[in-house]
Formats: structure tokens, sequence, C-alpha cells
């Protein structure tokens, strides 16, 4: 028989779910109701440790008070013994035999003022001069029952020297007659010229009576204290155990304890009674409604399946998805088959979503996601990693197969988009690898397709690179140039090379472009485009852009009069202390603001946020110039201008390349020349090379014009030298401690 199955309603659509998901979700109510009492035992055991161990600290924290009670009493009997009985005086009254003064001024005050019972003076032979109980003079021999707990307290103190004055010496007695707290003194050394008997001890007795014990529970605020020698009392008490000094036996002092944690736990038992009968109840409920309950539990985990392997916004495979589904794809290939993967960027959409906004820029996404689905069709899966950036692979038994249909894929990606009024154009790079022929691993198989889509998007966009193994060595080339960039930032192997920058009409220099070099000690002098790139990949472009900010600074001091230009990549502009960094090399070098201009990018210009204008803002206030460098190749338009504080624009030298050869490319300058008038701005044109092109310049009304038919790039003595033959030519004498007359 089929299996029976029941009908679900779930996200708008009806669903079929086996009957057994009731069974389950009824066995997942089960488990909770056991889960819960497990819980609710687990509480229980819970608060019975809380409380046995609240009620522990409470205990330790009560004998830590009774001691320190004890110890601040005996402090305060050593205090008052030692005030109460100078030495001088009480060693004179015995050698006079004074009993007297003695029982008045010592038995009677220290019992009668302070509640210490017994009192008693000993000479230095341990014998008793004088003895007191109550306030009444006794006979001596009472002290004999304390004399071992005077030799063990004389014994721990160190057996100290009975001449010596020392700190009084504190400890409990227990006799058969009393319990107490004893103190004993010391006397200083006396004169015994006279005769006499030379004190050397006094003994002062605290009885711990009912008395004693009520002032100590009112001190520390507890009840029941009692003192007993013995063994430990039972659970229901909290103790102390004492040494008794007399014969080194323990003494037991104890009380009633507050046991916090159990009266908590009677305050709080009716609640949580409560509670774990709510509890049961609720879980009782969740199993009467667990048949309601099953189905829409299974058709919840199965739609959270679909949605956990698509992408949000294009509704493709996403990343966890699409790994999954191509390592099985891998997995079951037969003999004849081959597998493309290819990792897909989409050019340009930086800069339309930077431009036009992320809704406009999630709707080309959602678009170009068609695309790629409808030209894939079911020979694979496509999917969606994040950003523009998009996978897919396809089975196929001919590579050609492949090679046709991204070639197809390419066409169809290159169409123009009509968003919201915008035509958009927008293109894709590709890159690809293939199983089994590179690897038959799935990770290595994206890896590689990745590095292959690096190439293509190296090589000029638009493009489909399949991957070779020198790709890889391409990439560790790559990065042993980083290295190597970066030890030859720190260590000097960077120069400076000047590019003049001459007046349209007169031809004199106006300015100088520095551009970097790389002395490389293998390989020798190196252009910027073979690690330029590199560095602006790398991120270590800030280094190299600060490093010829500085060098520039520091070497235009030397070609006075005219303008040194730095060139400034998107990435240096956006470091968020640039302007302090470029104000700083400019006072520390002390190289004149206004001659410095820093040229940046059409790009840079559209990526700029407000942090990027507000440092060009602050430079150009401060004198810096600011130069639109390559004009005409990217996207800036009139807006973009004009939100900036720019002060040049530089003509493209593909236009410039194109004067006299091309008809819009002499319209182009033509505008741009006229454009930069109307606003004020220098028009420097780059890569004149003939005298036709600068014709057409001097017709436009250009400014100023850059490129070998007045010098490539030259060293800064070359630089200078052209300096000193210009101002030559023109028989203008440079005036006296000019810069260029002097030896740099």
């Amino acid at each position: 028989m089929g299996q029976s199955r029941g009908l679900f309603v779930a996200f708008g659509r009806e669903v079929n779910i086996p009957r057994r998901a009731g069974a389950a979700a009824r066995s997942f109510s089960v488990a909770t109701i056991a889960a819960v009492l497990v819980v609710v035992t687990c509480l229980c055991a819970i608060l019975a440790f809380a409380t046995a161990s609240n009620d522990a600290r409470s205990n330790a924290f009560e004998r830590q008070t009774v001691l320190a009670a004890l110890s601040d009493h005996a402090a305060l009997m050593k205090r008052t013994v030692s005030l109460i009985e100078p030495d001088e005086e009480v060693s004179a009254r015995v050698k006079q035999n004074d009993r007297a003064w003695l029982h008045e001024n010592l038995g009677v005050t220290l019992n009668n003022h302070f509640g210490y019972e017994r009192t008693f003076l000993l000479d230095r032979q341990q014998r008793v001069v004088y003895a007191s109980s109550l306030g009444k003079e006794v006979d001596q021999r009472q002290f004999d029952a304390l004399r071992p707990a005077l030799q063990r307290m004389m014994r721990d103190a160190g057996n100290r020297d009975a001449g010596d004055a020392g700190e009084p010496l504190a400890g409990f007695v227990a006799t058969t007659d009393f319990v107490g707290l004893a103190v004993v003194r010391s006397f200083r050394k006396t004169d015994t010229v006279g005769g006499g008997p030379d004190v050397l001890e006094s003994v002062t007795v605290d009885l711990v009576d009912d008395v004693f014990l009520g002032e100590l529970a009112q001190r520390v605020q507890l009840a029941g204290f009692r003192v007993y020698q013995g063994p430990p009392p039972n659970d229901r008490e909290n103790y102390i155990t004492l040494t008794n000094l007399v014969d080194g036996s323990p003494m037991v002092l104890a009380w009633v304890p507050e046991r916090p944690g159990v009266s908590a736990l009677q305050r709080i038992a009716p609640l949580v009674a409560v509670l774990s009968l709510t509890l049961l109840a609720i879980c009782l409920m969740l199993l009467v409604q667990s048949r309601r309950t099953g189905a829409a539990l299974a058709a919840s985990e199965a739609e959270a399946k679909s949605l956990a392997m698509e992408d949000y916004l294009t509704g493709l495979a996403n990343r966890g998805g699409f790994v999954g589904r191509l390592g099985a794809r891998i997995a079951g290939l037969s003999g004849n088959e081959i597998l493309a993967m290819a990792y897909l960027d989409l050019d340009g959409f930086k800069d339309i979503n930077d431009t036009l906004g992320h809704g406009v820029g999630d709707e080309l996404l959602c678009l170009m996601a068609s695309r790629v689905r409808q030209a894939l069709g079911d020979r694979g899966l496509a999917a969606r990693f994040g950003g523009d950036e998009f996978v897919l692979y396809m089975t196929c038994a001919e590579r050609s197969e492949v090679e046709t249909f991204l070639t197809a894929l390419l066409t169809v990606m290159q169409q123009p988009v009509r968003l919201e009024g915008h035509e958009l154009q927008i293109g894709a790079s590709i890159g690809v690898a293939f199983v089994p022929e590179h690897t038959m691993d799935p990770g290595e198989l994206m890896r590689l397709a990745d590095i292959a889509l690096y190439r293509a998007k190296a090589d000029g966009r638009g493009l489909v690179r399949f991957f070779v193994p020198e790709l890889e060595q391409d990439i560790r080339n790559r990065r042993t140039v980083e290295l190597e960039l970066a030890e030859a930032i720190d260590s000097g192997q960077m120069a400076l090379v000047f590019q003049p920058q001459v007046d349209v009409e007169s031809e004199r220099i106006v300015g100088f472009e520095a551009l970097v070099r790389w002395d490389h000690p293998e390989r020798g002098r190196l252009p910027p485009e073979t690690f330029v790139p590199i560095a602006e990949r790398s991120r270590l472009i800030c280094r190299l852009d600060n490093w010829v900010m500085r060098r520039a600074c520091e070497l235009g001091r030397r070609l006075d009069d005219v303008t040194v230009s730095v060139n400034m990549s998107p990435i240096s502009l956006r470091q968020p202390n640039i302007a302090d960094l470029i104000l700083e090399s400019l006072a520390q070098t002390g190289f004149e603001p206004s001659r410095l201009e820093i040229e940046i990018t059409e790009s840079a210009i559209i990526q700029a946020d407000s942090e990027v204008n507000a440092a060009l803002l602050r430079l150009r206030e401060a004198g810096v110039r600011i130069a639109l460098d390559d004009f005409g190749t990217g996207h800036a338009s009139l807006v973009h201008i004009r939100r900036f504080p720019v002060t040049k624009i530089k003509i493209d030298r593909s236009f410039i390349s194109n004067l006299g050869t091309e008809r819009d490319a002499a319209a182009i300058v033509e505008y741009v020349v006229r454009l930069g008038r109307s606003l004020g701005i220098v028009l420097t044109a780059e890569g004149v090379e003939t005298r036709e092109q600068l014709r057409f310049l001097r017709a436009f009304g250009a400014q100023q014009a850059q490129g070998f038919l007045f010098s490539g790039p030259v060293s800064i003595e070359a630089a200078r030298a052209m300096l000193a033959a210009q101002d030559s030519a023109s028989g203008r004498p440079r005036p006296p401690g000019s810069r260029r007359n002097v030896e740099a």
C-alpha cells in the first residue's frame, strides 16, 4: 500500500506532508515533557546546592566575624592593662608591700570598671605577689591553675628576655573553676637594690561568662553562644575551635547560625512549586496540540532548508548550496564528461552602484542573475557568492561547447539595461577551470577559476580566460614583487624623475610632473606600470604615495618658480589623515604649498566620500592645487568637477594622439578646453608628440602641454639644467641668492 499522506498549506502553497510528521511531533512533545521534568529536577538540585553553598559562605563569614570580635576584645584588654598598670608605680608599691594600693588600683579597678574578674602579679621567680578575684584579694594559690597557661604563652612568644618589656600576650584558659580570656603583660626591669620582690608579669583574666557571651552576641549580631570542652557540636550549630592554654586541649565556642540559604529557600519554595506545575501544564498543552503542529514543523523545516541554499536577492544558489552540489556533481561525472567551473565578475558595477544607489544596483544584479540563469538552462547550476560575483558550473562532452556558451553569455551580459530612466552598459569578465583537466577537488577547482578571472580582469576586462599553469606562476611572481617592493620603499631603491609641463604659446617650462621609478638591484630601472598596479592591489600604494609626496617636496625646492605635480591614487586619497600627511610633508621640507599640484583620477572623484572632499577642500585652502588626471577616460561629469576644488584638467593622451586623424577627437578636445575655460580651470594636454598636435591645442586655446615633443622624464639635475638653459635663452638674469644659482 502507498504511504498515507496529509495536506498542509505553507507559504501560500499546498504541500503534501507525510502523516508520520505528526508522530514525530508527538514524540517531540513527550521528549519536551521529559526535558522539562529533568529541568525542574535540576532546578531543585541547583537550589539545594545554592542553599548549601550560601549557608556555607554565611557560616564561614560568621566564624571570621566572631574571631575578629575576640581578637578586638583581646587587643582592648592589652591596651587597658598597659595603661592602667604603669611599670614604675607598680614596682614601687610592690617593694613597699602596699597591698591596699595594689588592691584598689588593680584588682578593684579592673573588675569594677572593665569587668576583668581575675588579676595576678608575679615576680621573676613566677611567685604570686598579689591575687584578686571579683574585686576581692584572694589566696595566692588560686593562680596555680593558670601557671601552665602562663608557661605555654611565654614559650610560644619565643622565650623573650624577662627583663624586656614587650607587647602583652593574650589567650584562652579553661580550668575546673572558670573559662576566660587571659592577658599577660611583662614589666620593664626595675632596680632591686632597695630589697623586696621585683615584679615581672601581670596576668589579667576576663571570664567567659554570660555577660561576656552576651556582649559578644550583641556585637556580632548572633545568638545562642556557649563555650565548652569536647567534640564539635552537631550541624545545627556553627562554631570555632580555640586552644586551652592550660593543657593545650581544644575549646569549642558555638552559636546558632543564621542560615540565610535555608530561609531564602523557604520563602521561594511555594513559587518554585507553582512554576514547576505551570511548566508541566504547558507541556501537557503542547502534547495535546502536537497533531496540529506536526505538519507545520515539517513544512517549515523543508522551507528553511530550501531558503538556506538560495541567495536572498537573486534567487540563485548561494555559496553553501553551490559548493555542496558542485562536489556531488564532480563525484558523479561519467568517463566522457567534463565539468567547467566559471567565476563571473561584473565590470563597472561598483561605479553604477555608487553613483545611482543601491536600489538600482540590486535591480541590476537581479537582471544579470536572470540572464545567467536563462543562458545556462538545465546544463548546470549558477550561484551568487556576494556583491557582483557570480559562479556557475556546467557539464558537457567537449570543451568547445563551453567556449561557445561563454561567448554567447558575454554577449548577453553586455546588452544595455534600462533602469529608472538610466540606460546602463555593463559587461563581465570570466575565469574558467575544468574537471578533470585541472583538478578533481571542488575547492581547488574554484581557486583555479578565480585565478583565471584575475587574469581576465588584468587583461582588460570583458574577456574569458581559461586557467593554465602559468597563471599560478604569475601569482607567485606578483607576491614576490609585493615583498620586494615593500623592502624597496624602505631601503632607498625608489627614485623620482621629472617630466616638464610647458606653456602652449611660449613653450616655456611652467611645471614638472614627478614620476616614480624603481631601481631594482637585479632588473635595473623599472617603469611604474610594472609595480604600481601591484602596489594598489596589495595596499602598498599608500606607503609608496607618501614616500613620493615627501621626496617630491624635498627635490621640488631645487626647481625655482615652477609647480611640481604628484600623482595620488584613490586608495591613498581615502586615508583618514591624508591632508595632515601632505601638509606635514610641506612643513618639514619647506616647500611652498602654492607650488604643489596633486593629480587625482576620475575614478577617485567618483568614489570620493565626504571625508575625501573635506580633505581636498582643506588642502586647497592651504594653497595646494588639485588636478584632474586622464580626463575623458572615466565617468566624471560636470557635476563631479564642480563638486571638487579642481584647478586643472589634464586631457588624456588617447585624445591628443588622434588629433588630425580622427574628427571626433578634435571635437572632444575642443569641447573640454572650452569647458575648462568657462569654469576658470587650466587645461593641460598629455602625450603631445608632434607639432601638428601642438598647433591644434593652440587653436583650441589650451594653456599647457606635456609630452615627448618637449621632453621625456629626466633626473632632477637635468630638470634644473633645463630651467637654467631656458633662463639663459630668454636673457633673464637670475636674482642673487636664487637656489638655481646655488649648488644643491
